[in-house]
């Protein structure tokens, strides 16, 4: 059995701590533009996650993210639509990292960007029956395409100028 070592545990919490907290502040501001759009700032701390510790450790900064996001949000039916959303995203983020030749961070964020939107705009249509909502999503895409970028760019900015401090072999 492969152990796992102390410094993974404690930065996979910091990680989903800080996932949670962004996430719970970027919930206090409206929607940008349309109703569902937003940055996806917390998705910065996943991705760094999977790219620093591995898919397993992504995974959980993810699972911990939507559990108290939604409760301490008060809005525990988010859950409903982030779980999946979130699990699809993330199982094509991960091979597509480990492909790093291929796919840059900023491809790997906009297409996981795009997938989470796709999985909760259908999860809701599902749900609720009202179908209607589909046609928001080529602007949900367009920002969701944006807000990808601007994770991916980040997460590419941290582990350019972290590299050295976690001294980890970079997309594990």
């Amino acid at each position: 059995m492969k152990s796992i070592s102390s410094k993974k545990i404690v930065l996979c919490a910091l990680f989903s701590a800080l996932s949670v907290i962004s996430f719970l502040i970027e919930n206090l501001f409206p929607p940008i533009i349309i109703p569902g759009a937003k940055l996806g700032v917390s998705n910065i701390f996943i991705l760094l996650s999977v790219v620093i510790l591995g898919g397993a450790y992504g995974y959980a900064t993810l699972i911990v993210k939507i559990l108290f996001g939604s409760l301490f949000a008060g809005n525990i039916s988010m859950a409903l639509y982030s779980f999946p959303a979130g699990i699809i995203a993330l199982s094509v983020e991960i091979p597509l990292i480990k492909k790093t030749k291929a796919f840059s961070l900023l491809a790997v964020s906009v297409v996981g960007s795009l997938l989470n939107l796709t999985v909760q705009t259908t999860v809701f249509c599902l749900i609720t029956k009202s179908f209607e909502y589909f046609s928001y999503l080529p602007y949900l895409a367009l920002i969701g395409a944006i807000s990808g970028a601007i994770v991916g760019a980040s997460v590419s900015l941290i582990i350019t100028y972290t590299h050295g401090y976690f001294n980890q072999k970079i997309y594990n």
